[in-house]
């Protein structure tokens, strides 16, 4: 019985992805008849429910699983957005709230906390701001955005909504909802120029950018070392050719830092400005880019020097040592 309420619970996800929530619901409600235990089951008639417009039994499908084993952050999410339609905001602010503790690096829980406290004007604030926390758990999410965007909109935030929806949008562009409330944003600004990108939309970039600083930083570090090894205790023109490839390494990540940022490089280039860290480290690499090039060309021009690659290996190390200090932030 557990393989068939599993296996009903899998195409139940899928008839809801596609906009039919009430085959979902006639699917799952006997195997649920069958196996009344299966938490997961019950998390995903809730939120069938939720989709067919039934708060109600979507309330009281929630609350089954909250009792059964599973995912009760999944659970405590669902029983938010019910009460939330039923207009019961109070509670659906402690059930979202519990969520959000449950699981605070959750993004979802985040995106729900938002959406419940947006519902009432007393909570537009910290709505916004835990719209914010989900964007900053989930750079790559549309619906994190969409839901920020929200959020600001209601908050009369006019250019964080904006931003927000072009994030979404970069990430979803066949997402209609968040086209309409860009232009919605739009007209009530009245057109003004869109203001420096910032907040989720640097961060978002951010995440983008520090793989690649990463993979600099090994690239430059390690392969500055074996060139200092290699080179010692007298360098060749043959080392020029390894320094070349070294060189060419990193101009190729660079490359495709840029190719997958696409048109938010203007973000990309304004980023140190607002991170002190990127800034260190790009300014690191660069120069000891610029110092290995050199070093490579002067190489060929029968130079025996062994001190500018000293220098391009201590600011890669330099670097590299805030990369590894900062993290993913």
């Amino acid at each position: 019985m557990s393989q068939s309420i599993a296996a009903a619970v899998v195409r139940a996800a899928e008839l809801t992805a596609r906009g039919r929530p009430r085959q979902a619901i006639e699917l799952l409600q006997p195997a649920l008849a069958a196996d009344p235990l299966h938490g997961e089951a019950w998390c995903r008639l809730a939120a069938a429910y939720l989709d067919a417009g039934e708060p109600d039994p979507a309330l009281d499908a929630a609350k089954r699983a909250l009792v059964l084993n599973g995912d009760h952050a999944w659970a405590q999410r669902l029983t938010a957005l019910a009460l939330s339609e039923l207009g019961r905001h109070t509670e659906a602010a402690v059930a979202a709230r519990e969520c959000a503790r449950r699981k605070p690096g959750d993004w979802r829980c985040q995106v729900v906390l938002a959406e419940v406290l947006a519902a009432t004007p007393q909570g537009l604030s910290e709505a916004v701001e835990a719209a914010r926390e989900a964007a900053h758990l989930a750079p790559g999410e549309a619906r994190a955005f969409q839901v920020l965007g929200d959020a600001a909109l209601r908050a009369r935030d006019w250019g964080m909504a904006e931003r927000a929806y072009r994030t979404a949008l970069r990430l979803d562009p066949g997402d209609d909802d968040v086209r309409a409330n860009l232009a919605t944003v739009r007209r009530k600004r009245g057109g003004a120029p869109i203001p420096p990108p910032s907040g989720e939309v640097l961060h978002a970039t951010h995440v983008l950018l520090w793989p690649a600083l990463s993979r600099l930083a090994a690239i430059l570090v390690a392969g500055g070392l074996l060139l200092l090894l290699a080179g010692m205790p007298k360098p060749t023109p043959l080392l020029g050719w390894f320094s070349g490839l070294l060189v060419v390494a990193c101009l190729g990540v660079v490359g495709l830092l840029l190719l997958r940022v696409g048109r938010g490089r203007r973000a990309l280039f304004r980023l140190p400005r607002h991170r002190p860290k990127v800034a260190v480290v790009a300014v690191m690499f660069t120069l000891s880019l610029v110092v290995l090039t050199g070093w490579t060309v002067a190489l060929f021009l029968g130079a025996t020097t062994m001190q500018p690659l000293t220098i391009a290996w201590l600011c890669a190390l330099l670097g590299g040592a805030v990369v590894v200090l900062a993290g993913d932030r």
